[in-house]
């Protein structure tokens, strides 16, 4: 039988890490200019609370440019996220792919399902995968990750609450 010890340090590593980013003390933020153009980002195959397969492969081949938000059911800045990203993202729909994986993986899909109907949300989401977060070099949640149609990240915006505008035009600048 496999020891929970490993799993019990990552995921308290993960959460230890989200309450930093959750507090409010956190400042980071960053973006990327094209410039620096020299992450790839990781891939990636989730399925969303709806049975929705999401890939960037998939998304890539399509044409699509790619938006990963890591969010956490109990979040306060990711809950001030959700509402915005609901407004928006259906102005972006047919032309990005936006995805919300949960760094948590205690939000299992029903917890993420019953939040999703509770607030409303227009975009997919998805159960727990920290593991995901991890690859993207992400360490919090309420992280706003963009990937341009060659697969680059282009810019992660985190731990802070973004306006409808910050978001258009982040999103805008994936798409044009």
């Amino acid at each position: 039988m496999k020891s929970p010890i490993p799993i019990l340090t990552i995921t308290f590593f993960i959460l230890s890490l989200s309450a930093i980013a959750c507090t409010g003390n956190q400042s980071e933020s960053s973006q990327q200019s094209d410039a620096s153009l020299t992450e790839k980002a990781p891939d990636f195959e989730v399925t969303t609370i709806n049975g929705e397969t999401i890939s960037l492969t998939n998304s890539l081949e399509n044409d699509k440019p790619v938006v990963v938000y890591f969010t956490a059911s109990w979040c306060p800045t990711c809950a001030q996220n959700w509402p915005v990203l609901s407004e928006v993202y259906p102005e972006f729909e047919d032309q990005l792919t936006l995805v919300s994986i949960s760094i948590d993986p205690t939000d299992t899909e029903n917890v993420m399902r019953k939040l999703s109907e509770e607030k409303g949300f227009t975009f997919p989401s998805t159960a727990g995968r920290p593991d995901i977060m991890i690859d993207f070099g992400v360490t919090g949640q309420a992280t706003t990750v963009g990937v341009n149609r060659d697969g680059f990240i282009t810019f992660k915006k985190s731990g802070q609450a973004l306006t409808a505008d910050e978001f258009r035009e982040l999103f805008t600048g994936l798409v044009n």
